[in-house]
């Protein structure tokens, strides 16, 4: 096999190593912000919750209110009952105070339904606090990772950055150039020929680009496309 193969092999490998690696390091950011959104997500469902329950206890609050105020009303109009002397009268006020116990039946009932309710949301408000807490851990952990991940492949990314360049320094630029166009669009870019087949495109190629790669006396293309072409076992 030709130095030149050989070597554009390793820096093949380097090269798909380091695409790994920075794809790795793209992706980080990501996965941070997924894990963030988790928590903002758990923290908007718990003041939803909150509120919920906060807007229940208000609406109890109004209905004791209007309960008192009707019973206030209702002590006024048999006050008014036991003063007055005239029949119908009486009979009017007694039709008021009815009303306004049926009013506060009606109220209490409803209340009573708002105090289960409460109890019901300040579960959902307390399962949706514990929900945003162990988010919040998991959360912290992952970030926690990728810091540690962004490090470690920081440092990968240098190390094989570092063996690339002192590989490449034995290559002929005009080949590296154009090893690096077709790695950045199609790799690999050094594949192997074996039956006659290029083993980028799986096409044929032409009996003399065959005798080229057996040959070993300079460097062949896959004149269908492009690859750099090194004989396999046939």
């Amino acid at each position: 096999m030709l130095v030149e193969i050989k070597t554009l092999l390793i820096v093949q490998d380097r090269d798909s190593r380091l695409r790994r690696l920075r794809e790795d390091l793209r992706r980080l950011p990501e996965e941070a912000a997924r894990a963030k959104a988790g928590v903002a997500a758990d923290e908007a469902a718990l003041q939803a919750a909150k509120a919920a329950a906060t807007e229940n206890e208000m609406a109890i609050h109004r209905h004791q209110l209007d309960i008192d105020t009707r019973r206030t009303t209702i002590g006024r109009l048999k006050t008014q009952q036991f003063e007055t002397r005239k029949n119908d009268e009486f009979t009017a006020l007694g039709h008021e105070i009815d009303r306004y116990a049926a009013e506060i039946a009606r109220l209490e009932d409803e209340e009573l339904a708002l105090m289960e309710k409460g109890e019901e949301l300040k579960a959902k408000a307390a399962a949706a606090a514990a929900a945003v807490a162990a988010t919040r851990t998991r959360a912290q952990e992952d970030l926690n990772r990728m810091k540690e991940r962004h490090v470690t492949l920081t440092a990968q990314v240098a190390e094989a950055e570092a063996e690339r360049a002192a590989l490449v320094a034995a290559v002929d630029p005009a080949v590296l150039a154009r090893y690096e166009r077709i790695f950045e669009k199609k790799a690999p870019a050094v594949v192997v020929l074996e039956h006659g087949i290029c083993g980028g495109c799986h096409m044929k190629v032409t009996p003399t680009t065959l005798t080229q790669v057996k040959a070993e006396k300079g460097l062949a293309y896959c004149e269908n496309c492009g690859r750099l072409l090194y004989a396999g076992l046939e």
